[in-house]
């Protein structure tokens, strides 16, 4: 009897412990943060907002948010922290909806595909009030049947909870006409090639003195009739890498290894940076390239870039 009395007075005493230790990180501990902005999206949970918090999500939390915090139906919006906070007090801050608007990023490069999604899962529109939206603007720039790639400027942007999904949409839009006010260019047609060339080059290789690089030798390509052949393109209309084989067979006009000149639209939304460098680079001797392992090879003739791919050790 006095043996099991122990045991008894041991776990109590652990649980006590248990929960004083949990009383403690999550009551009374606080963590610092300096302008943290946490995404809610539609199927955010607790655990995720821990994870982005760097908060260690323990068995008692689990089981306080499990009888608490009601994981389902989280309000959208962009939650900031900054300044100290406690577990307890993040939590009631998400579920008392504290937003501070919503946080719309736009990476460079991004698709209007991916871009879709973000805004739908953000609850900032679906792709067909998107595109029904796209259909009533005015833009001055070239769009054949409603393709808008290209001109989702890539920045982030904070929209109001009410927000609609027109308001939504030409903000983005009108921030591009802002980097690239039509006045300033009168060939339409002439910039809309160059917006092609950039969102490729943008897909290609990630730092400006290799954009430039790229970007002069496909316009030398472009120049002496040469087919870019960059497998970006094909990729774009694909949703994910090309295969070998569909590079040398499949017949579109995204295929630049079948098919010259630049495809029918962008491929992505470039930032300013990329497409300015389009518009000021200037083709030189080289006329092949790949990237490998984080490094960029330049050839001038077919038989040199295969020499260094086999020397990078890229092609076996």
């Amino acid at each position: 009897m006095k043996k099991l009395l122990k045991i008894s007075n041991i776990v109590i005493f652990i649980l006590l412990m248990m929960f004083l230790m949990f009383f403690l990180s999550f009551f009374i501990g606080k963590k610092e943060y300096k302008n943290v902005h946490v995404n809610v999206k539609k199927g955010t949970t607790f655990q995720q907002i821990y994870k982005e918090l760097k908060l260690n999500y323990g068995i008692m939390d689990r089981l306080y948010l499990k009888t608490k915090g009601k994981n389902t139906n989280l309000k959208i919006g962009t939650y900031k922290f900054d300044g100290k906070f406690s577990k307890y007090e993040i939590i009631r801050k998400i579920k008392n909806s504290e937003t501070n608007g919503i946080r719309l990023t736009i990476p460079e490069g991004f698709t209007t595909k991916q871009i879709y999604e973000r805004m739908d899962a953000l609850g900032l529109g679906s792709r067909e009030e998107i595109e029904n939206v796209l259909k009533t603007v005015d833009f001055p720039y070239p769009h054949e049947g409603n393709n808008f790639e290209g001109y989702f400027y890539p920045e982030t942007y904070i929209f109001n909870e009410n927000v609609t999904t027109e308001q939504v949409v030409k903000t983005i839009l009108n921030e591009f006409l802002k980097k690239f006010p039509p006045e300033k260019y009168p060939n339409k047609a002439e910039f809309y090639n160059n917006l092609k060339l950039a969102s490729i080059v943008e897909a290609e290789v990630p730092n400006n003195a290799d954009k430039s690089k790229v970007a002069g030798l496909f316009k030398k390509r472009l120049e002496k009739g040469m087919r870019l052949e960059s497998d970006a393109t094909l990729k774009y209309e694909l949703g994910r890498q090309a295969l070998r084989g569909e590079l040398k067979n499949t017949n579109t006009p995204y295929n630049s290894y079948k098919t010259k000149g630049l495809p029918p639209t962008p491929i992505g939304n470039p930032p300013y940076e990329t497409v300015k460098i389009v518009e000021d680079a200037v083709g030189g001797d080289d006329l092949f390239f790949f990237t490998y392992r984080g490094k960029t090879y330049y050839s001038k003739t077919h038989e040199e870039h295969l020499k260094k791919r086999r020397e990078s050790g890229q092609l076996k």
